[in-house]
């Protein structure tokens, strides 16, 4: 099932040199619980999964942090990091801010309108490209 809203696919640091990855293939990751299980599955679901996801499948989260997270370990502990995470998500609307803008399901718009559209609310110009 396609969520109603925007989730989250993934927090990747980089540096002036570019992205950053797989910094620390030793890093472990820490299975989640509770409430704090129910708000990474609800705002960065893997989607590649069925809506059944088991507190005991952490796969995506746990790539994603090896990957990703373990290139900022110096800034943000494993906790941090899924929680920056979540606050940008909550931080900066794009849902709403794309509809002020005219940019809706269903309608054509430039790479460069949905660039300077992000960058309106977050005050940066995103990184982002088309598949």
């Amino acid at each position: 099932r396609t969520p109603k809203d925007f989730t989250i696919h993934g927090l990747w640091p980089d540096s002036e040199a570019g992205e950053l990855n797989f910094c620390n293939p030793r890093a472990s990751y820490t299975i989640v619980r509770h409430g704090t299980f129910e708000k990474r599955n609800k705002h960065w679901p893997d989607l590649m999964r069925s809506k059944d996801n088991s507190v005991d499948n952490q796969e995506f989260w746990k790539h994603e942090y090896i990957k990703h997270g373990s290139c900022c370990t110096d800034l943000f502990n494993e906790t941090q990091y899924f929680d920056l995470a979540l606050v940008l998500k909550d931080r900066f609307d794009l849902l709403t801010t794309f509809r002020i803008h005219g940019i809706v399901p269903r309608s054509s718009h430039t790479v460069d309108k949905i660039k300077k559209t992000i960058r309106s609310v977050t005050g940066v110009l995103p990184n982002l490209s088309c598949t």
